[in-house]
């Protein structure tokens, strides 16, 4: 007989403990975005790394880190293989496909493309019979993109085939994930630990294919060190538990919020200066926010 086990892991219900309701769930999700607004700031102080040894730091850091985490606050079980790939694929190809992306398209355009993960993930899980979709999803998600589209900036798109697609399949990479770990459930097993310790080996990789390998200093090294803290280790954490558990719908469309949270921290710490459309796209993410609030 197949060991199933090896692809889709085990799974064990949490024992002894009084299960939170998805209302709860659904804020500890919310919990990610302020934590993944924090990446660019934390980019910009840590400019001076090439990009994938900067991420392959960063996930060793966000290893170390979950194994520790997950292992105190999961049920008892390892991840399977085809789980672990998934979220490798989810975390690395998310980042490395729009770091990618951004040598034939600005940086902005890249976000925008790549952000239109969360419409993937809301049209996926429906197709897939994981939630119902509504016309008031369907105009949230509209709004929250549109909202986002006015925060990152909607001056004059560059245009090129190759950043486009490879925004796309960055976007696609952690739709892909975020789905795939819908349909196991609330009880699958972690796999966050395995799955950053595979992308800090493949952006170990493709840093020394492609990068120039850097000593960093004290502040670049430390907020390498950051990054794997908090964007990726904690958000991703209270990320994953919130959309297996709450309300995927809700968080898809709250995960445009994320640009905007970026730019308010940029402003804060002097890295940017506010824009008009500032308040524009924080009523269009808010308002999006608002549309989807109830499951009825």
């Amino acid at each position: 007989m197949q060991n199933n086990a090896l692809w889709f892991g085990t799974s064990a219900p949490l024992s002894g403990r009084r299960p939170l309701p998805p209302a709860v769930w659904t804020g500890i999700g919310a919990l990610a975005i302020p934590l993944w607004a924090t990446w660019p700031t934390l980019a910009v102080w840590a400019s001076a790394i090439p990009a994938f040894e900067l991420l392959t730091i960063a996930f060793a850091v966000g290893w170390l880190l979950l194994s520790v985490v997950e292992e105190r606050t999961e049920a008892s079980g390892k991840a399977g293989l085809l789980p672990a790939l998934a979220c490798a694929l989810g975390l690395c190809g998310a980042d490395a496909f729009f770091i990618l992306a951004t040598a034939s398209i600005p940086a902005a355009e890249a976000n925008l493309i790549s952000y239109l993960w969360p419409v993937m993930v809301v049209t996926f899980g429906a197709a897939l019979g994981l939630f119902r979709l509504g016309l008031r999803h369907l105009l949230g998600l509209g709004l929250g993109l549109a909202g986002a589209a006015v925060v990152i900036g909607g001056g004059t798109m560059a245009f090129a085939w190759s950043g486009v697609g490879l925004a796309l399949l960055g976007g696609a990479s952690w739709a892909a994930y975020c789905v795939f770990r819908l349909r196991q459930g609330p009880d699958a097993t972690p796999v966050l630990t395995p799955g950053c310790g595979i992308s800090a080996i493949l952006c170990g990789v493709l840093h020394l294919l492609l990068e120039r390998t850097v000593l960093p200093s004290w502040g670049a090294l430390a907020a390498a060190i950051v990054v794997g803290v908090a964007p990726l280790a904690l958000a991703n954490l209270a990320w994953d538990r919130g959309l297996r558990r709450g309300d995927g719908r809700l968080l898809a469309v709250m995960a445009y919020a994320t640009p905007l949270a970026s730019a308010l921290i940029l402003i804060a710490v002097g890295l940017a200066s506010p824009t008009p459309g500032l308040l524009a796209g924080a009523g269009m993410i808010i308002g999006a926010g608002l549309l989807c609030r109830s499951n009825r």
